[in-house]
């Protein structure tokens, strides 16, 4: 789902502090004064807590990390996990994910010539992003 910070954002940066991904980062959009990675925010929303004006707000656009439409809730991928946004393909731009028994992630799509994506990469590929 990733989330969005909206005009009512006071510019105080706690969300920026509190983020474990550092998904929050200063905006150069006028109207507001951080912005949202969404391939970096791993839904924790942690952010949203921390906010003193409720300035953060759900981003519907984006999938939700490990939910509905997401590759690896699969029953066969199950044990497999995404660096949510932490590590990318250098090539494609994919999540790097790593199987089990693997001891480093790779890119599904270069590296194990697999056909999924993550929604996230692929939402932010139709936006142009």
């Amino acid at each position: 789902m990733s989330l969005m910070v909206t005009a009512e954002c006071l510019g105080c940066g706690a969300c920026e502090i509190v983020c474990p991904t550092g998904a929050i980062s200063q905006s150069d959009d006028f109207r507001v004064a951080y912005r949202v990675d969404p391939l970096l925010c791993n839904d924790c929303q942690d952010c949203i807590a921390s906010c003193p004006v409720d300035a953060l707000v759900t981003d519907d656009r984006f999938a939700v990390c490990n939910g509905h439409g997401c590759p690896l809730t699969s029953s066969r991928m199950r044990d497999w996990t995404c660096s949510e946004g932490v590590q990318r393909c250098p090539g494609c731009g994919a999540m790097m994910w790593r199987r089990p028994g693997d001891a480093e992630s790779a890119c599904p799509r270069c590296e194990w010539d697999m056909r999924v994506i993550c929604p996230k990469v692929r939402r932010v590929s139709a936006m142009g992003a």
